[in-house]
């Protein structure tokens, strides 16, 4: 599948859903963004559990939520999308983050955006026994003047019937290194390093791409 083809989660899950359930959810809510408020929306409430699996959430109903929290707020903004092409995407693992910008530019008077990296560059490990998965992107959402929530995509693919979804959500991470003591972004899976392959591996790191990748670049 070419870059010009390539599977988006907004359409792969949500795009049905433009005409028939989100302008009802917008009656019901306004133009407010709380998650809560959005849940206890009769017409959000009913799209939810139409879309639960039946074999259930597990641990993972918050993000299920989150994602569809974000589709709707990302639908509700005009469907802003970023794209970063590859020199841009790997511009982003350069930057260092400077104390003078954490909640002064870029994310706080955005609109919610959809943030598409280059395919295949950055990888995760969502879990110790499963295998790693391509990050395609992040739904961007502003929350106030120095927070920025990020729902991000794994694993995107037309065949696949839902993605793996991570939520993190803070003010700009001054961290110059991981936890751990290794490289920002390093790559973390087997032949990484000789694929030229990046990594995220930690809440706050996927934290600092994200507020990276709205601050500049893409189109």
């Amino acid at each position: 599948m070419s870059d010009a083809l390539r599977a988006h989660p907004f359409e792969l899950l949500f795009a049905v859903f433009r005409a028939e359930r989100f302008p009802a959810i917008r009656a019901a809510i306004g133009e407010g963004d709380d998650v809560n408020a959005f849940v206890l929306a009769a017409p959000a409430l009913e799209l939810l559990r139409e879309l639960r699996p039946d074999e259930g959430l597990g641990d993972g109903t918050d993000d299920f939520v989150a994602l569809v929290h974000a589709a709707y707020l990302y639908w509700r903004d005009g469907e802003q999308m970023k794209l970063l092409d590859e020199a841009e995407t790997r511009a982003l693992t350069l930057r260092r983050p400077d104390p003078e910008r954490r909640g002064g530019e870029g994310p706080p008077d955005s609109p919610t955006t959809y943030v598409q990296l280059a395919p295949r560059i950055f990888w995760a490990q969502l879990d110790p026994e499963a295998a790693f998965e391509p990050l395609d992107g992040a739904f961007a959402i502003p929350v106030d003047s120095a927070t920025l929530r990020l729902v991000a995509c794994f694993g995107v693919h037309e065949r696949r019937p839902g993605v793996s979804i991570v939520t993190v959500q803070g003010s700009l991470p001054l961290m110059a290194k991981r936890q751990d003591g290794t490289k920002l972004f390093a790559p973390t899976m087997p032949g990484g390093d000789a694929a030229h392959l990046h990594a995220v591996s930690e809440p706050d790191e996927l934290l600092l791409l994200g507020w990276r990748a709205m601050s500049d670049g893409g189109t």
